[in-house]
């Protein structure tokens, strides 16, 4: 009786294909890459005086004094809450106006040039300004961090809206919905990658801005710490904030991207090619 023997799976069979490549462990570049720094880092301090390159040793101890003093721990969550209700308020503004220009062309036509030209401006030219104009401190960092991050809201919000297919709205339309359920089936899952998008590039430039608004009169926040660190001459401080911020922002970057990986789970997700 012949019998007949199944011949092993292939890579070119559908299920093998599909079946994630788990031989090859994660990419260690960046380990690699922090000690290499650390490594570096520590052979220069050895060298250098300590208020050009501070040790490790050092650095650690002012962050951990930061972390457990009130005072500075306060400082850096004042910081980073100037940065959050800054944002809020011009990416509440600034999806107002990309979709009033997206959805109103004669809008576009009047609002487009002076937004531009805002954000042309030089950001320390709005420090300036809001120092003489502000005697409030944080009315001075409000309105820099307004003024200098709410074109690039406005500016994603108006391009991604444009960049829906005009044969997409004509066959939503079709069906006869409401404004808002147009909005919610259309218009907000096209805007809401560029949103993201946004979000992203503007907190590193809202943190920077923050900081620069922060070293003319505030006494509350990194950029006053930074200001007294920078006139002790005590580098080992300056880069303890630094590395904070850093930090901080790396965490604040991660969730906005955890966030859009939910939003946008719909999406499919990019494989990297297998290695031979």
């Amino acid at each position: 009786m012949a019998t007949s023997t199944a011949s092993p799976p292939t890579a070119t069979d559908p299920a093998n294909a599909a079946r994630p490549n788990r031989r090859w462990p994660r990419d260690p570049s960046v380990p690699i890459l922090i000690v290499v720094l650390l490594a570096v880092w520590a052979l220069v301090s050895r060298f250098t005086p300590e208020y050009d390159v501070p040790s490790i040793p050092s650095v650690a101890r002012e962050v951990w004094s930061i972390l457990t003093t009130g005072e500075s721990l306060a400082s850096l969550l004042t910081t980073l809450a100037r940065v959050g209700v800054g944002l809020v308020g011009a990416f509440a503004a600034g999806l107002g106006l990309g979709l009033l220009m997206g959805a109103r062309p004669f809008a576009a036509r009047y609002l487009l040039p002076p937004i531009r030209f805002v954000q042309g401006i030089p950001s320390l030219s709005w420090v300036i300004i809001a120092v003489i104009w502000f005697a409030d401190v944080e009315l001075r960092v409000w309105f820099v961090m307004v003024l200098v991050t709410l074109p690039g809201f406005a500016l994603q919000t108006y391009d991604s809206y444009r960049a829906v297919p005009a044969e997409l709205r004509d066959m939503a339309r079709s069906f006869r919905p409401g404004r808002w359920a147009l909005f919610r089936e259309v218009t907000l899952p096209a805007i809401t990658p560029g949103i993201f998008t946004a979000w992203k590039v503007n907190l590193g430039l809202g943190i920077r801005m923050v900081l620069i608004a922060e070293l003319v009169g505030a006494t509350v926040g990194v950029g006053a710490q930074l200001l007294s660190a920078q006139q002790l001459f005590d580098m080992a401080s300056v880069v303890a904030w630094t590395l904070l911020l850093a930090v901080c922002m790396l965490l604040i970057q991660g969730a906005v991207e955890l966030l859009e990986s939910w939003a946008l789970r719909y999406r499919p997700k990019a494989t990297e090619g297998e290695k031979p």
